[in-house]
């Protein structure tokens, strides 16, 4: 699998030039929660995010604290019962500051979603590989020369797709 490198993943960086699409659920909603949840799962459905058994990745962090980031890419299958929201009205759970964070397999999407002064946002961006913000930032985790071969191998990989 060629996935965006883990510390590229900022989709929230990229901008409409990019192919990126926004939905915003204002937290005086009716129901601001179930409109994340509803918003997260058209973009998942309009742009390809569940593959086999509704599989997709999901950005985890092995650390409790989302300061001390221990990230990678875990192959999840959306169950019958689910929730990106969760229960907590001023948050979209996720594993590390920015929110939650999920990609096809094949990673031809990326879909985010955060948590912001006045509102939520759930966002997508389509072939995250095209995208100038995240190219760039995998550009420099590759000059960076801190990945292990296998890391490098798997990003030029991923920036080399159509």
């Amino acid at each position: 699998m060629t996935s965006c490198p883990l510390e590229a993943a900022c989709a929230t960086s990229c901008g409409p030039w990019d192919g990126r699409v926004d939905i915003v659920v204002e937290y005086d909603s009716p129901d601001p929660l179930q409109e994340v949840d509803d918003a997260w799962l058209d973009l998942a459905l309009r742009f390809g995010l569940f593959g086999e058994n509704r599989q997709f990745l999901l950005l985890v962090n092995l650390h409790d604290d989302p300061y001390d980031s221990d990230l990678y890419w875990a192959r999840v299958r959306l169950q019958e019962n689910w929730t990106v929201a969760g229960s907590n009205s001023a948050t979209i759970n996720g594993p590390a500051r920015d929110g939650l964070a999920t990609m096809s397999q094949a990673g031809d999407v990326i879909i985010v979603g955060t948590t912001n002064q006045e509102d939520m946002s759930v966002l997508a961006v389509p072939r995250p590989h095209r995208a100038s913000a995240i190219r760039k930032f995998a550009q420099f985790i590759l000059r960076d020369g801190k990945l292990t071969a296998d890391e490098a191998e798997n990003v030029t990989r991923w920036l080399a797709r159509d």
